[in-house]
């Protein structure tokens, strides 16, 4: 598609782009994927937003190792170990780092950032009690602090006006990402899981407004592809856990060489939340709040999350005719490793089959995974032969 090879043209000379503009004052905010950073906030004050969501790379994790836990997941290191590397122009640009205090790997890392590089680290709190009034007071509050923050960093005061402008911007390109995202709902998907991830990673990276163009762009590109046959025996997967990183499509390479397809996924951390808009109200931080707090599936760092979010996948496996769910976490990731037991019994229980993966970023796992990816489609394979 042509626009899409404008998209990664147009990546390929971003770090230079935000140079020039460090050059001429701006500055660049970073932060922690998990879609609980308000990038709107960013975007209004003038400063350039970026998502530190790279991983899959050995050599990232290898190089923060000596200055992790053991027990740390791969991810977390390498949010360190691409600093300490120095190959990922964008870990360089940073002028601070906002980071959400969610699972206990990331909020390490997080002080490990601010001893090791020197950068200032805007420590970003998240309540537990994502449904309550009180847990919305707390965010509300937490976010106004962080908009002060950023308004003292740029020089700038992040009105109304402005505010409104980047919840505008951000709602389209949201939308957008969602509207291609149900395209996969047909019988032969018209863009790939594997090509969506890397779009939805390209939005934590582009200009905004220049990301909006381009998939709005995608979009009519995408819907005038004429439908192909597919083999109704192509077994169609939910991909879900807690994080699909930057350059981390392993799996879904996988799932595509044994003959599978991935049309769905939900995941926290790693990709853009797009399937809730902010809705205007008269305050708009609490307009914003109510947006990346309480309607938005849970992550498992909360408090009674699993209910909700399980619900939640369920109706992604209705919506997309789902025959299969892929739960691919990271090695040490705790929270979702003590609820990866209850989905797979519950889904059970609905006759979903659960194929539970476990990574670490290194090679040596990949026969492992491939051999049970392989496994897994087929046992679907003949569940529907003899359906």
């Amino acid at each position: 598609m042509k626009s899409i090879d404008r998209l990664w043209q147009y990546l390929a000379n971003r770090p230079a782009q935000i140079r020039e503009l460090k050059d001429k004052g701006a500055k660049v905010v970073g932060f922690f994927p998990g879609d609980y950073v308000p990038e709107e906030i960013i975007h209004a004050s003038g400063a350039v937003p970026i998502c530190l969501t790279h991983g899959g790379d050995p050599m990232a994790v290898l190089a923060a190792q000596s200055t992790t836990m053991r027990f740390q997941c791969a991810f977390s290191k390498a949010q360190l170990g691409e600093w300490l590397l120095k190959q990922q122009p964008y870990y360089k640009l940073v002028d601070i780092l906002v980071a959400p205090i969610t699972c206990a790997h990331l909020r390490k890392t997080a002080d490990l950032w601010q001893y090791y590089t020197g950068i200032e680290v805007f420590r970003l709190g998240v309540p537990k009690e994502y449904a309550s009034e009180l847990g919305l007071e707390y965010y509300v509050g937490s976010i106004r602090r962080l908009k002060q923050r950023i308004e003292t960093l740029t020089g700038n005061k992040v009105d109304d006006k402005e505010l409104s402008k980047s919840i505008r911007l951000y709602n389209q390109m949201r939308q957008s990402l969602k509207e291609i995202s149900l395209m996969r709902k047909s019988s032969q998907p018209r863009i790939s899981t594997a090509d969506f991830l890397r779009l939805n990673h390209a939005s934590f990276y582009a200009d905004p407004s220049f990301m909006t163009d381009m998939l709005a762009s995608i979009r009519e590109e995408i819907g005038g592809r004429q439908e192909e046959a597919v083999d109704r025996e192509t077994p169609r997967l939910l991909l879900t856990g807690p994080n699909i990183a930057c350059g981390d499509y392993k799996v879904l390479e996988l799932v595509e060489e044994a003959g599978g397809t991935i049309v769905a996924e939900e995941v926290c951390e790693g990709v853009r939340y797009y399937w809730e808009n902010v809705h205007s109200n008269d305050d708009l931080l609490t307009a914003l709040a109510d947006r990346y707090l309480k309607r938005r599936a849970p992550c498992a760092f909360m408090n009674a999350s699993a209910e909700k979010r399980f619900d939640f996948i369920m109706n992604l496996v209705r919506e997309f005719r789902v025959d299969g769910v892929l739960w691919y976490q990271l090695l040490y990731c705790e929270t979702y490793d003590i609820e990866s037991y209850y989905f797979s019994k519950r889904m059970g229980e609905l006759g979903v089959p659960m194929l539970k993966l476990q990574s670490d970023y290194q090679p040596t796992e990949l026969e492992t995974l491939r051999t049970r990816i392989q496994a897994f489609i087929e046992v679907i394979r003949r569940r529907g032969r003899q359906s």
